[in-house]
């Protein structure tokens, strides 16, 4: 849709072939603060409770402007089947609301788990077509209120066979991306984590950053992102400000939203020395609110029945 009118209420409806569907509304954005629910990994076997997530955080969030799913929306990319549980999940809220979604590692498994080109999220997904020319869906950007989004592909090893040059291509847009805004507020969206986690109770990873943090913070850094959501290690986390992977006054706020599904690692990872607060354990399903306004970005994190866990701001 374009040519859209700032602050207005549209009716619509679909058609396929001789079937139309009924009128459906939405409201554009009216550049002022706005809300937005943040669902976490929703990749599931049984997409039941997903189902049950989402819905209650949309009912507690009826004002909510838009929502967003932080990548591995569906275990398996290749499996149509899970594709049409995530979007029945999803009815009365995507058919309402405008989403921004981002691609995550299980977007890009074949039917054998094996790596593949994610397909069938690049066909059911069509996004701002901003990014670079060549990676069409796989990052973008938008602008809601006075909030610049910018949506990463961090799938770093799994696509490196088709798409080899995706990080160096990626990193120079994001960069000129960040700089062209002259909105008050950067906010970064990317499935995979930029922290890495020890694991707790044996041997085989270190904490430190990940090869994805290693990319991009410095790129962060430099663009003076104000704010950053992560997702892909199932634990709610918030890590505060951190500039040139360490802690600083001023520098972009690091949050990792959890999971949404029913894939749960309970116990896996051990603090990090960079963590603030990190949910109860063992972890049950969680969602996010992102409240956007002039003065702070606030992020509070509840459970799936809409307790509330956390809340984060973000001033400057």
């Amino acid at each position: 849709m374009t040519d859209l009118k700032k602050g207005t209420a549209y009716e619509y409806r679909t058609r396929t072939g001789n079937t139309v569907s009924g009128w459906m509304d939405f409201r554009t954005d009216d550049g002022g603060a706005f809300k937005a629910v943040i669902y976490p990994d929703s990749q599931s076997a049984d997409y039941t409770g997903w189902s049950k997530l989402a819905t209650k955080a949309y009912e507690l969030n009826k004002d909510t402007a838009l929502f967003i799913s932080m990548g591995d929306l569906v275990d398996n990319g290749q499996d149509e089947y899970q594709w049409q549980a995530w979007m029945r999940s999803m009815k009365g809220i995507m058919d309402t609301i405008p989403g921004a979604v981002m691609m995550g590692n299980h977007e890009d498994y074949s039917l054998d788990w094996k790596m593949a080109k994610p397909d069938r999220y690049l066909a059911h997904f069509h996004l701002p077509n901003n990014g670079d020319a060549d990676y069409k869906d796989h990052f973008y950007s938008f602008d809601w209120g006075d909030v610049h989004f910018t949506i990463l592909d961090t799938q770093l090893n799994e696509l490196k066979e088709w798409y080899p040059d995706l990080f160096e291509r990626e990193k120079k847009w994001a960069a000129d991306d960040l700089a062209r805004t002259d909105k008050k507020w950067k906010v970064v969206l990317m499935h995979k984590d930029p922290l890495q986690y020890a694991f707790a109770g044996r041997e085989g990873r270190e904490e430190g950053f990940s090869p994805e943090g290693q990319e991009f913070m410095p790129v962060f850094d430099a663009s003076h992102v104000d704010l950053v959501l992560s997702a892909h290690l199932h634990t709610y986390r918030d890590r505060g400000r951190i500039y040139d992977f360490r802690r600083a006054e001023t520098a972009p706020y690091y949050i990792i939203t959890g999971v949404a599904g029913d894939v749960r690692y309970p116990g896996l990872w051990k603090a990090h020395s960079l963590d603030i607060y990190f949910a109860p354990q063992p972890e049950t399903d969680n969602y996010l609110v992102m409240e956007a306004g002039e003065d702070a970005l606030v992020v509070t994190g509840y459970t799936s029945d809409g307790q509330e866990m956390h809340k984060s701001v973000i001033r400057k």
